[in-house]
């Protein structure tokens, strides 16, 4: 598990270090693939019964199986658009994968809600609802949308790897999601969220 969490904070720094888009891309897929790994272990190997479970070989919380099935849909999905570019060429392609992408998050949230042994915990939602502000984002138009909901993406994605004790996730979100999205609000001189007739500066790619 260490050995995953390293991988993922490791990533996370390539993703912000290198120029090139589709490296960018190929080390979130590792990161997300790692987190994906690292709540696999949790919820198969490492979950320990209480006093009704304890003669159950796997402990399965609703929590730690949501982020096994999330994140996997994300490693997936990026792995996607990097297999098929035309994903992530046009506005429309975006919003059609960030639609689907929510959909099936949820839909994986309502499945471990179901599945679980332990009674569903509302720090489940957490992945859900970071994943639907960063489709927001990413369906968006507007850099300074997309930078705002990136960075409420990493801050609720940091609560839930607080709450499973996924600190490569953390690491992660803090980094390389709210992090860069904060700097970048800076550097761009986006406008605070009550003010909402300046629109600051467009992104530049």
């Amino acid at each position: 598990m260490i050995a995953l969490q390293a991988v993922t904070a490791s990533a996370s720094i390539g993703r912000l270090t290198t120029p090139y888009y589709t490296v960018s891309r190929a080390y979130n897929a590792l990161a997300l693939g790692a987190v994906a790994a690292d709540f696999a272990i949790k919820y198969f190997v490492t979950g320990r019964g209480d006093d009704l479970t304890s003669g159950i070989v796997f402990t399965h919380r609703a929590d730690d199986l949501t982020g096994l099935l999330v994140f996997s849909v994300l490693a997936l999905r990026t792995l996607l658009i990097l297999c098929i570019g035309s994903l992530d060429r046009s506005l429309l392609a975006r919003r059609i994968t960030c639609t689907v992408t929510f959909a099936v998050c949820v839909a994986c949230t309502i499945v471990a809600q179901y599945i679980g042994i332990y009674p569903f915990r509302l720090v489940a939602l957490l992945p859900a609802i970071g994943v639907g502000f960063g489709c927001l984002g990413e369906a968006s138009d507007d850099g300074v949308v997309r930078r705002r909901c990136i960075l409420a993406l990493g801050c609720i994605l940091a609560g839930f790897a607080f709450e499973t004790s996924a600190w490569g996730l953390m690491f992660k979100n803090l980094l390389s999601d709210a992090g860069a999205s904060a700097y970048n609000m800076l550097r761009y001189r986006d406008p605070p969220p009550w003010a909402p007739f300046s629109r600051g500066q467009s992104v530049r790619e």
